[in-house]
């Protein structure tokens, strides 16, 4: 175990667990330290369990859900650790948040307040593969669309549990469907605007806030915190938002495959390894379930 810990780079580590002539003797002891640690009390338990997580991903999870170790700044500028299951689920009892004491990092539940010479929070450095399709919506948006929206969160969970990630390559992380909706009815008039796809469609003389946007816009490829990443904004038009639910889902089933070609185009061009045939399969599949 500790020719695990003393590996400085996942290069080292990979080497090392590949190295081990009883890898299920590893595994367990990898187990046993997991056990150990998974109720972190300070910086140097968690820097352990990131470690460990790192090392079964490796050396595989067999038997026990995978899981992986994540430190995050927030925007409030505090640091806040998980573990994470592919799923996006944090497992229970496994989230803190840090408070900055001197050089180090204590947890705010004040068990262990000792300052352990660790100036660095650690954060899992090989993640668990997640779905690529991610979808998020505007926090505004006209009541029509309520349902609509309440399908999307279904579709996301849908996507978390049932992608098959492993199989489409490392050349590409995800890809996000932002959803802006019109927002006209909202009883404050001081928020209240809608969106349109071209200047002919506003109707004269309308007295709310608007903005013209095109159906589809896609952001280009980029890195973010070290994953490769594409963004697609959908605005909804009113009208768009005024048709029954399930005309309003079969339109985003068309959206979506429309993203996922637009998704490909851009991989060939840069010639990265990522099997999109394989996810728009997995995709449509989930998409006729839903």
């Amino acid at each position: 175990m500790e020719d695990v810990y003393l590996a400085d780079t996942i290069e080292q580590l990979t080497a090392r667990i590949q190295q081990e002539s009883s890898p299920d003797l590893l595994r367990q002891a990898l187990f046993a330290e997991y056990d150990r640690y998974v109720d972190y009390a300070n910086i140097q338990e968690w820097n352990r369990l990131v470690r460990v997580c790192e090392a079964l991903h490796i050396a595989g999870w067999k038997e026990r859900e995978p899981v992986e170790a994540i430190a995050e700044k927030w925007i409030n500028g505090s640091y806040y650790t998980n573990l994470r299951t592919r799923a996006f689920l944090t497992v229970e009892g496994t989230a803190k948040g840090w408070s900055k004491q001197g050089n180090t990092f204590v947890i705010d539940d004040d068990r262990d307040r000792t300052d352990y010479g660790i100036s660095e929070l650690a954060t899992q450095r090989n993640p668990l593969p997640k779905n690529p399709v991610r979808l998020v919506h505007s926090g505004n948006y006209q009541q029509s669309v309520q349902p609509f929206v309440e399908c999307l969160r279904e579709l996301r969970e849908r996507l978390d549990r049932d992608m098959q990630q492993e199989r489409y390559g490392a050349g590409f992380d995800y890809f996000a469907v932002l959803c802006w909706f019109s927002h006209h009815d909202d009883p404050s008039p001081t928020v209240r605007y809608e969106y349109f796809h071209s200047e002919e469609d506003v109707p004269p003389h309308l007295a709310e806030a608007y903005y013209i946007r095109p159906k589809l816009q896609a952001s280009k490829l980029a890195k973010r915190s070290g994953q490769l990443k594409m963004e697609f904004t959908r605005h909804y038009t009113r009208q768009e938002g005024e048709l029954p639910l399930e005309a309003l889902k079969e339109l985003f089933k068309r959206d979506l495959l429309e993203i996922v070609a637009i998704l490909e185009e851009k991989l060939k061009k840069k010639k990265l390894p990522y099997r999109t045939d394989l996810l728009k399969q997995d995709l449509e599949i989930i998409l006729a379930q839903w």
